[in-house]
């Protein structure tokens, strides 16, 4: 999910966390140390978000599963793989210098040695470019492409999609999946689904009410993936949510009407439910998925006063339908492993690495019930 967020990257940046709790004197030489505060429990999953990059990103992959993830306490990684992996089936789709499916099942083998749920994940329907930058689905098959007419090069323009209704799009993208799921040797799939904008603009779909066609992507999603391949589908949110009830804004939630999918789509699709600032504290989202009979995996980023208060809600508010907390990361993979292992973060401007590094290691201590 590359994301503008532009609103999240103002404020106050994340504070980096200190040690831990100092002793104290008691009126004599002699310190006596304070008495710790009860460990809260144990958040059942705790994952965290990367991108999957391609060969370059694979040491750190590597290193991620097999030593900072257990350090960290975290037990479910996701790898947005995309354009990352060589696809034998459709060999156009894969980005230069991309992991093989050695690469793949030695990451699942080191996962499982680990006891780490390893998850891929493709970008579905929306987030088929970076503006003008487009993806190599769409860049190899042009006829996918949901509305081709839009300039993508225009003010304002954010991501293409591809047409959910394309009658040779899922047999395409399915073949993806078989490969991902078997390389990685998966249980569970990540379909992305956040940030549409771009919906009801070819003739197959314009007239068509967003919520239908979001649903339809999503059902469609599901039935292949939980129907055949029986696997855990997993998705972002926010176009499940209404921006106006939930005063969460037009990119944690839908402000172009998809929210109304919400209840139309499987009750067994686990929603990751992203929110990385305070445009509205009492997080409603997490209390809304799982009285919709919906799995819900909370999920932050790079904002301390944010993630404290995400999580203490997602404590609050915690039921059988909450799973945990998901750390997520928008940077480059390689700085990210390097700045959780302590080791020096090479700062860019816009998103400062040092900041989502602070953001996982509070997320982590706090879903695991650790953090002051």
């Amino acid at each position: 999910m590359k994301i503008t967020r532009r609103h999240f990257l103002k404020g106050a940046a994340a504070a980096l966390l200190a040690g831990g709790a100092a002793g104290v004197w008691a009126g004599s030489e002699r310190p006596t140390e304070e008495k710790p505060a009860a460990a809260l429990p144990l958040l059942p999953r705790r994952g965290i978000h990367v991108f999957a990059g391609g060969q370059d990103v694979l040491p750190a992959l590597e290193r991620l599963i097999g030593e900072i993830a257990p350090s960290l306490g975290l037990n479910w990684v996701i790898l947005e793989v995309g354009g990352g992996f060589q696809y034998i089936s459709h060999a156009e789709c894969a980005n230069p210098n991309p992991l093989t499916k050695a690469d793949a099942r030695k990451l699942a083998a080191l996962a499982r040695g680990k006891s780490i749920q390893l998850v891929p994940m493709y970008n579905c329907l929306g987030h088929q470019s970076w503006h003008a930058d487009v993806g190599p689905l769409l860049r190899a098959h042009p006829e996918f492409n949901e509305a081709p007419d839009m300039d993508p090069t225009a003010e304002g323009f954010y991501c293409m999609s591809w047409c959910p209704r394309h009658p040779e799009l899922k047999p395409f993208v399915f073949d993806l999946f078989d490969e991902l799921l078997d390389a990685f040797e998966a249980t569970a799939f990540h379909v992305g689904m956040d940030e549409v904008f771009i919906l009801g603009q070819c003739s197959r779909c314009k007239g068509t009410p967003n919520a239908t066609l979001f649903a339809e992507a999503v059902n469609d999603l599901h039935s292949y993936l939980v129907g055949k391949r029986k696997v855990e589908m997993q998705m972002w949110g926010d176009r499940l949510l209404d921006a106006a009830q939930t005063g969460y804004g037009e990119w944690e939630a839908s402000a172009n009407d998809t929210w109304p999918a919400v209840d139309m789509i499987p009750k067994d699709i686990v929603i990751c439910d992203w929110h990385y600032g305070l445009d509205n504290p009492e997080f409603p989202s997490i209390r809304f998925f799982q009285d919709k009979g919906l799995r819900v995996w909370p999920a932050g980023w790079n904002r301390e006063e944010s993630i404290r208060r995400f999580i203490e809600v997602a404590r609050k508010e915690s039921g059988p339908l909450m799973l945990g907390y998901l750390c997520t990361t928008w940077v480059d993979t390689n700085q990210i492993v390097k700045g959780l292992a302590g080791e020096t973060v090479e700062e860019t401007r816009g998103r400062r690495r040092g900041n989502v590094v602070a953001g996982v290691k509070l997320g982590a201590e706090l879903a695991r019930g650790t953090a002051g």
